[in-house]
């Protein structure tokens, strides 16, 4: 695998214990491992669609579909939650230049539309249901626009709806209007959704590198060795006995890669809205590095002691050779890379000497190994998010709560 995790200090006495000798450990294993074994007997008899949309031949299908869109030179991705923060996260990671809309502000969008012009855009409109009102009000302004400036029939050439295949608003507006229309596997739920289509549609990946990538993650599943650090039943134990332990409200990614910042965000939905549930949860966050040194450390170091931390290392790339001799300080005396790198690993001394819990996530940066690191990212806390879910006995698939802010919205 491209990534490693590093969950040394959780079993080499930093803490001032090692976990696998504790019974808080040694009982969540058990139930992570009969949580991990539900699952691989899912992926074995192909009963899963989130999993089996990371096989090749689904792969192979969606190329099919995406080969038959004419690409312009731009895109503008229309949807929010798993609808878009998938592909936002792999555009922010890999560099690309999309742009979203994934938030309802009108006067957001009322900017972009004066400052370019969508004739050079190729719009997709992505909503499982085909009825999610915040998309249906931002397309609603944004084609509306378009008719002040085109003839309708060359607008919606341009246009792509990824909705699922029945009677909803976004369905029957593109029968009426000729809308080109992708369909939504309607057994996989917007925040699992990033290896269908409403991602996988967006970007010239290979099939096989994507199907690859997840295989390897979901090996680990398999094998399910108790030794390995990236066994995602380990790793559920590990958070699930330090909830108990350090009576834990907080699982935070804590960032020294920039770039990795809306696959962060990604993952607030992954486990927020999978987990989130019956009076239980642990709230993520992203904490940006070393800016937050400035600001939100004093409070991990010396407040409640009620975080977990996803510590992701800094790339080892070379972007500047030294600094100059400007008489700037003790700066001068390391590289840039060098930095950043003492940086991190000062935090990391530190943490220990806290006794605060932690794991360490590292990744080979390099632009050829970035596509990889993401899926095998996506493909892994998906594992985990559903281990999780099973073994407190929550459905990991379902978000009830949140429908009364709809009812609400609408009630008059």
């Amino acid at each position: 695998m491209n990534i490693s995790f590093d969950l040394s200090c959780l079993f080499d006495g930093s803490l001032g214990y090692d976990l696998k000798k504790k019974d808080e450990y040694k009982k969540n294993l058990e139930k992570c491992i009969f949580a991990s074994e539900k699952l691989t007997s899912e992926v074995e008899q192909r009963t899963n669609s989130i999993i089996t949309s990371f096989e090749l031949n689904y792969q192979k299908q969606i190329q099919i579909q995406k080969d038959k869109i004419k690409k312009k030179k731009n895109k503008l991705i229309i949807g929010l939650g798993g609808s878009s923060a998938g592909a936002k996260a792999i555009n922010g990671y890999l560099g690309h230049d999309f742009y979203f809309f994934d938030n309802y502000d009108p006067r957001y969008l009322s900017n972009f539309l004066q400052q370019n012009d969508l004739s050079d855009f190729t719009i997709y409109v992505i909503s499982k249901s085909g009825n999610t009102f915040e998309t249906l009000a931002l397309f609603n302004l944004v084609y509306q626009h378009l008719l002040q400036k085109n003839k309708s029939q060359e607008i919606n050439k341009n246009i792509y709806f990824i909705i699922e295949e029945n009677n909803n608003i976004l369905f029957n507006f593109a029968k009426k209007n000729s809308i080109q229309v992708v369909f939504h596997n309607p057994n996989i739920g917007g925040r699992f959704s990033v290896f269908s289509e409403t991602a996988m549609s967006l970007f010239d990946f290979s099939p096989n590198i994507i199907a690859d990538s997840a295989a390897r993650v979901v090996k680990k599943l398999k094998e399910n060795n108790l030794e390995d650090s990236m066994n995602p039943a380990v790793n559920a134990a590990v958070l699930l006995s330090l909830k108990e332990i350090n009576n834990l409200n907080f699982n935070i990614n804590l960032l020294y890669e920039y770039s990795l910042k809306n696959f962060s965000y990604w993952f607030h939905q992954l486990f927020a809205e999978s987990l989130g549930k019956n009076n239980i949860g642990l709230t993520p966050l992203t904490s940006i590095c070393p800016k937050d040194h400035h600001s939100m450390m004093q409070l991990y170091l010396d407040g409640p002691k009620d975080k977990f931390f996803n510590i992701y290392a800094p790339s080892d790339e070379v972007y500047f050779e030294e600094f100059a001799k400007l008489e700037l300080g003790p700066i001068e005396k390391k590289s840039p890379e060098k930095l950043i790198k003492s940086q991190f690993l000062g935090l990391v001394q530190t943490f220990r000497e806290k006794k605060i819990p932690f794991k360490i996530i590292q990744m080979n940066h390099r632009q050829s190994f970035r596509l990889e690191n993401i899926l095998e990212l996506f493909s892994y806390n998906i594992l985990e998010t559903i281990i999780l879910g099973y073994a407190q006995n929550i459905d990991p698939y379902n978000q009830p709560a949140v429908e009364q802010i709809k009812i609400n919205t609408f009630k008059d």
